[in-house]
């Protein structure tokens, strides 16, 4: 059945038909004391009665029948009180009966309807899972489930590599020009930085302008009014006065 729940080779309905068993035979064990200490206290009546009989003497026959009519009141009276008894315990057997078919079905009905839950709900690698790490704890009698092993990681095979590389891999990736992808520890190609053209702008400045423009605590405020130029081929017969700056990105 593959909806058992197994810890030990037993099932939720077999543990708790077990536990229904124990209780019944302790009910049984129960009932059997009462019954001994009943049996025991009617030897002990018994046994005064008997005693008060043999120290009575009979002056005259009335007296014995009157005596042995009280004696016969007094058994029919414990015969009814019985009786009565008897009565009680079938009641009391009857209800307990009736209880316990009720328990039965109302745990019968419950486990159906997880079992519904469990087959259509939950995938079966889980269902699996759970099952192996249920576990019963007989002293507060009842269902645990196991805590989850937390696996460590894998210890890296060598240091900045995580997958194992030979020595001869390992110089061949140290010397060699470009890019070596056929030692590379993961698929991941490298690709040299792409640069592209410099930006050229022209800046038109006389001799003050231009020793203000060297000064380093001036110089980036002059840069921030300065308009950029798009570069033209007139850039190569500038004047003297005029300074190129490039700048790389």
């Amino acid at each position: 059945m593959e909806s058992k729940l197994l810890i030990g080779g037993k099932t939720i309905i077999d543990h708790t038909n077990e536990q229904q068993r124990v209780l019944e035979q302790r009910r049984q064990q129960i009932a059997e004391q009462i019954r001994r200490e009943r049996v025991i206290q009617q030897q002990m009546i018994l046994q005064d009665e008997e005693t008060l009989e043999m120290k009575e003497t009979f002056s005259t026959l009335q007296q014995e029948v009157e005596l042995k009519t009280r004696k016969l009141r007094r058994l029919f009276a414990r015969v009814q009180a019985v009786k009565v008894e008897m009565k009680d315990i079938v009641d009391e057997h009857v209800t307990n009966r009736q209880e316990l078919e009720q328990t039965q079905l109302e745990l019968t009905r419950e486990l159906k309807y997880k079992y519904l839950l469990i087959e259509n709900f939950i995938p079966p690698e889980e269902k699996i899972k759970i099952t192996q790490r249920l576990q019963f704890d007989s002293e507060e009698d009842q269902w645990r489930l196991k805590p989850q092993l937390k696996l460590n990681m894998r210890p890296l095979s060598a240091v900045g590599y995580k997958r194992p590389i030979s020595q001869f891999a390992q110089m061949a990736v140290a010397t060699a020009t470009g890019t070596p992808s056929r030692y590379q520890a993961e698929n991941i190609m490298l690709l040299d930085l792409d640069m592209g053209a410099p930006t050229m702008f022209t800046l038109t400045l006389n001799g003050q302008q231009l020793e203000r423009a060297f000064s380093p605590r001036l110089l980036p405020d002059l840069l921030a009014h300065v308009p950029l130029r798009p570069r033209t081929s007139s850039l190569t017969s500038t004047s003297s006065t005029r300074v190129k700056k490039s700048q790389s990105w």
